[in-house]
């Protein structure tokens, strides 16, 4: 009377076991992206906690010098990382210009290992296929990873969650990486930046401190961080300046190379943002009175 029971059981833990191995996204094989089915990364991209309205995936991209200044970057690699701190997808990136510096002090991958890596096209393409219009996105300067992977609000995600802005405190002296002090974990350690640790860092932060809306816990989270003592960022340690490439996007006080910062880059595209908007709104308007003219014409004229 119990055979068919543990006949479904045992059909039931061999679908399972296929079912993780399709969440296998791609691997590092030789530096060659190992391609998977479409229905896979569906499969991935649904498997958010099912008490949860919309996925929660942090993305993170790392990049090489294609130039001196600060901005001439260029992806060398990125990694998607959900709400579970599984990484789905982790691919290098040959850049389509040649490579100025690795920059390894502050990363993790070699000029030579980009040679044999798939162009930005085969992986933009990829990394669109994980998200969608109700996606939260929760990541670290995460406007510029959602930048370089050409991702549109409403299109690939729904909302963002900046956790630099999440965690502030207010405080000049404040410069300390939360995941150093919140979560005891060093994202220097390898050497540099790892763009699967950081993303995974990410969404740690995101689960112990913001997903339950706590904000007591937020609250000992910033105490915590204002009293740590501060870290000096390891672009200050060269000088703002390494093989000849500026390091400084952020701070004008270390920048080298005399363009623009990202926030007034940010700032920039805001502004045109809104002024089209605001234009869009003044011609809609005077569409709408213009009918309406026409309309009282037509009937004064009958």
């Amino acid at each position: 009377m119990n055979k068919i029971p543990t006949i479904v059981d045992a059909t039931r833990k061999h679908n399972n076991v296929e079912v993780e191995r399709k969440r296998i996204r791609a691997v590092r094989n030789s530096d060659v992206l190992i391609q998977v089915t479409h229905d896979s990364e569906k499969s991935s991209s649904n498997k958010s906690s099912s008490s949860q309205l919309c996925q929660i995936l942090s993305i993170d991209v790392g990049c090489v010098a294609t130039g001196y200044s600060h901005l001439d970057r260029a992806p060398c690699c990125v990694a998607i990382v959900n709400d579970r701190c599984e990484i789905i997808f982790d691919p290098l990136i040959k850049p389509d210009k040649p490579v100025v510096s690795d920059l390894l002090p502050f990363g993790s991958v070699r000029t030579a290992e980009l040679w044999d890596a798939p162009s930005f096209n085969e992986v933009i393409e990829r990394v669109h296929s994980f998200f969608t219009p109700t996606t939260l996105i929760v990541g670290q300067s995460i406007m510029s990873d959602i930048e370089w992977m050409k991702l549109k609000q409403g299109v690939h995600y729904n909302s963002l969650i900046e956790l630099g802005d999440e965690f502030t405190t207010f405080d000049p002296k404040y410069g300390t990486h939360e995941a150093y002090v919140l979560l005891n974990i060093d994202l220097n350690a390898m050497g540099g930046h790892v763009a699967k640790n950081d993303a995974k860092a990410s969404i740690k932060l995101y689960n112990e401190y913001l997903k339950d809306k706590d904000q007591s816990k937020l609250g000992q989270a910033q105490n915590a961080l204002l009293k740590a003592p501060t870290k000096v960022p390891l672009f200050r340690q060269f000088s703002g300046i390494y093989e000849g490439v500026c390091l400084s996007a952020f701070n004008r006080g270390y920048c080298r190379c005399g363009q623009p910062l990202i926030s007034e880059l940010h700032k920039q595209t805001n502004e045109k943002k809104r002024r089209n908007s605001n234009d869009q709104k003044e011609e809609g308007l005077s569409t709408s009175i213009h009918k309406k003219m026409k309309v009282l014409n037509e009937k004064s004229q009958s």
